[in-house]
């Protein structure tokens, strides 16, 4: 009962606990995909309306009239420089540049060694300006765009001092990473703000031919009409060391003349900055795990990972973990960017950049289990998808706790439960208890609990009267059937020898055993036919019932086992059931005292009974034989021998066969006999013990006496 009482608690708690805890983690992660889902849908929103302003603003400046001005300036300024000689000096501060300052830092992102024919200016406007705004430029790596007059009293250094600071404040302004003028015609870089080494360059031949830059400008002059504004999506950028570098672009028209391409290299500080929050995810709702990146149709990010930015040593393992390249871990570590060098192949990022939107719950690239909501971003000229995602365990850190608060006041329930079911079942089971001890003890005496419970009134009074009636007929039934089972046993042990008995009565089906240390000896008594005639049968019986218990007192003195009686054989074994190494001169000595027990039984009875003996020691098969009317047997080949000897045995002789003779002719005086003949064995030699003067001895105490009445 007690048990009952706690598991139907036990199981209560178990329903409403699951049903509760269930409940709450649909809850919560209906809660943190919605979530999820408004931080993705805003960190969209404002990236496409970046974009969007983004679109505007270049189509505004390609239409902005000192844009145009400019751009016709620097065209003239730039073809007047084509038409000038470049000491060779020049070209050597030109090569010495690339070679002490660009190489050494490109080097470190690319495979293989840069070579200065490679990346060196062809033209001779581009190796003037390499050479004044680079080369011979007294400001650093990355602040080039500082020098505003070259003072080398050319007409572009007069036009570059005259828009240079407009075209600089504009690009910081805005948060743009440089800015280009490119002539439509030729594809000459006329202008550039940073002053990288594609100043100058012709996007048409060299290295820079295959650049996203020359891509956009390809792609503006193949769709030139106006307004027409050209995105390209990220790519590593050789001037900027193979930082990734996205361009957006637009035609200049004068009056209705292409003159240039206006172009800008976008930043992605600021598609950072909106995806981070200025880098406060708390904030935004994302935790300590959450993030919010995009990725391209390549799958690879176009956003800096939260990891990166908040623990490098620990992104980096985790990169190392999950086998990204050497050059990729260097490159990222250079550059502080996972733009372009961490692949997102997961099942969300390849449906956003299908255009599919939804919420799941996946293994990110980490093989970490998170939420994650997902869609396409709305940005004409790149496929990119925007993602929200937050760590599971994160998300279910309340769930966590809720099932800590659930197990302990599970166990405190339990605790409880079990205290008052432990006194509800006393009180109940007390008496049951009380019957179950009664019916377990029988008919016998009684507790005083127990029989003042048979004299109550009510389902326990007479539960315990019935019992007590029940224990009395159990007891008497089972005397009965233990006096049954005594009257079988003595009954199997007559027809089994009692190792037998116990392997029948413990279920065994087959019993066959083939027991190789044995000797069988079969009695033949002779004479009983003569006793009948002047006898009654009761008288009969009695005299051979006395014999017959002579016989097995004989066997039993010697460990020889009685195995049956067949009409006028007394049948024996030793070591059926019994192991003996002196089995053959344990039979050969009961025999002899048998000889001797059937003399003193004539002289006692004035019968004339003789005894016959064969006795042959050997391997013996034996078994139970018979399903419903079961026997015990003998056969095999040892049977077969002890049977053909006694079939030739003659009164008052022990005939022994050539294996029971090898055994015991020192201990017996043994005379040779005739041969017995045995199918598929031949002639076998046989042996009596004292066959003449056993047999004169028995006739001469017989002489005298009155046979006839016999």
């Amino acid at each position: 009962m007690q048990l009952m009482l706690l598991m139907v608690s036990l199981s209560s708690i178990l329903v409403v606990g699951y049903l509760g805890w269930s409940w709450a983690r649909s809850a919560i992660k209906t809660t943190i995909f919605n979530q999820l889902t408004s931080v993705r849908s805003s960190k969209a929103y404002q990236i496409e309306s970046y974009f969007n302003n983004l679109h505007h603003h270049v189509e505004t400046l390609c239409e902005d009239p000192t844009v145009v001005a400019a751009m016709v300036e620097f065209n003239k300024a730039f073809a007047e420089l084509n038409s000038r000689s470049i000491p060779q000096a020049w070209e050597g501060e030109i090569a010495n540049y690339y070679k002490t300052k660009f190489f050494p830092r490109l080097s470190l992102a690319i495979t293989g060694e840069p070579k200065f024919e490679t990346y060196r200016p062809i033209s001779p406007a581009a190796k003037y300006l390499q050479y004044h705004y680079i080369a011979k430029n007294p400001h650093g790596v990355g602040k080039k765009s500082e020098m505003v007059d070259a003072v080398d009293g050319s007409n572009y250094s007069k036009i570059h001092a005259k828009y240079h600071k407009i075209f600089r404040s504009l690009i910081k302004k805005f948060g743009y990473s440089d800015f280009f003028l490119i002539d439509a015609k030729t594809g000459d870089v006329v202008y550039t703000v940073d002053k990288e080494t594609d100043f100058g360059i012709n996007l048409t031949q060299g290295v820079y031919r295959e650049s996203n830059l020359a891509e956009v400008v390809k792609t503006v002059s193949q769709n030139p009409d106006s307004g027409a504004i050209q995105i390209v999506d990220f790519k590593p950028y050789r001037p900027s060391y193979m930082a990734a570098a996205a361009f957006i672009a637009g035609p200049i028209y004068n009056e209705s003349n292409l003159v240039v391409i206006l172009a800008i290299k976008l930043p992605a500080d600021e598609i950072n900055n909106v995806l981070t929050g200025n880098k406060n995810w708390k904030q935004d709702g994302l935790g300590n795990t959450g993030k919010t990146y995009i990725v391209g149709a390549d799958l690879l990010m176009r956003s800096v990972s939260r990891a990166l930015i908040e623990d490098p040593e620990k992104y980096k393992k985790s990169l190392q973990s999950l086998g990204t390249s050497e050059n990729n871990m260097r490159l990222i570590e250079q550059l502080k960017t996972s733009i372009l060098l961490q692949k997102v192949d997961t099942e969300v990022a390849r449906e956003a950049i299908k255009g599919k939107v939804g919420n799941k719950i996946i293994k990110d690239e980490r093989n970490i289990n998170v939420l994650s909501s997902y869609s396409p971003l709305k940005i004409e000229g790149v496929n990119w998808g925007i993602i929200a995602e937050m760590d599971l365990s994160e998300a279910y850190q309340s769930i966590y706790i809720l099932e800590r608060y659930l197990l302990i006041a599970a166990a405190i329930l339990i605790l409880l439960i079990a205290y008052l079911a432990k006194i509800a079942a006393d009180k109940f089971v007390k008496p049951i208890k009380a019957i179950a001890q009664a019916s377990r003890q029988g008919g016998g005496e009684q507790s005083r609990y127990f029989q003042a419970l048979m004299q109550q009134q009510g389902e326990i009074g007479e539960l315990a009267k019935i019992v007590n009636q029940m224990t009395s007929s159990v007891q008497k039934q089972t005397e009965l059937l233990a006096q049954k089972e005594q009257e079988n046993e003595a009954l199997l042990l007559n027809i089994l020898p009692g190792t037998v008995v116990k392997r029948f009565q413990a279920g065994e089906q087959r019993i066959a055993d083939s027991i190789q240390q044995t000797t069988v000896g079969i009695v033949s008594i002779f004479g009983i036919t003569k006793i009948t005639a002047n006898r009654l049968v009761e008288e009969v019986a009695e005299l051979l019932n006395e014999l017959i218990d002579l016989l097995d007192e004989t066997a039993n003195r010697f460990d020889v086992e009685k195995f049956k009686t067949i009409g006028d054989r007394y049948i024996v074994v030793c070591g059926l059931t019994k192991p003996r190494l002196d089995h053959s001169k344990r039979m050969v000595d009961f025999a002899l005292a048998a000889m001797n027990i059937v003399q003193q039984f004539n002289n006692r009875h004035g019968t004339w009974l003789r005894l016959s003996i064969a006795i042959h020691s050997g391997t013996l098969m034996t078994g139970i034989v018979g399903t419903k009317k079961f026997s015990y047997e003998l056969w095999g080949e040892t049977w077969e021998i002890v049977n053909q000897l006694h079939a030739q045995a003659e009164p008052t002789t022990i005939r022994v066969s050539q294996e029971v003779y090898d055994r015991l002719h020192d201990l017996y005086s043994f005379q040779k006999d005739a041969d017995i003949k045995i199918e598929d064995k031949g002639k076998l030699s046989t042996w009596v013990i004292r066959k003449g003067g056993l047999k004169d001895l028995i006739d001469n105490l017989s002489e005298g006496l009155d046979r006839d009445n016999w």
